[in-house]
């Protein structure tokens, strides 16, 4: 049960840092310096947890793809410069 919770918690914890960031997709102009880089740390220490989980369960081949996924979002997300419409 315990293992299940650390689990769901987790998820949960991943899934909120992911829309958050999402939420802040087209924002990252209005942000200050300190809080840009308090976002960005808060989302890469969770998806960094997510790349220690898929190691343990998958191997070094899971973290290696998480890891690579993790940096795809975050380039999409706080890092990629927007076009003005």
């Amino acid at each position: 049960m315990a293992m299940f919770l650390h689990i769901f918690i987790g998820l949960v914890a991943f899934i909120g840092a992911g829309v958050m960031s999402i939420s802040f997709k087209g924002n990252m102009q209005s942000l200050n310096a300190v809080q840009k880089w308090s976002l960005i740390a808060t989302v890469s220490a969770i998806g960094v947890t997510a790349v220690f989980g898929f190691y343990m369960a998958a191997g070094p081949m899971g973290a290696v793809l998480s890891a690579a996924l993790l940096a795809v979002f975050e380039y999409e997300c706080f890092f990629k410069v927007r076009q003005a419409a």
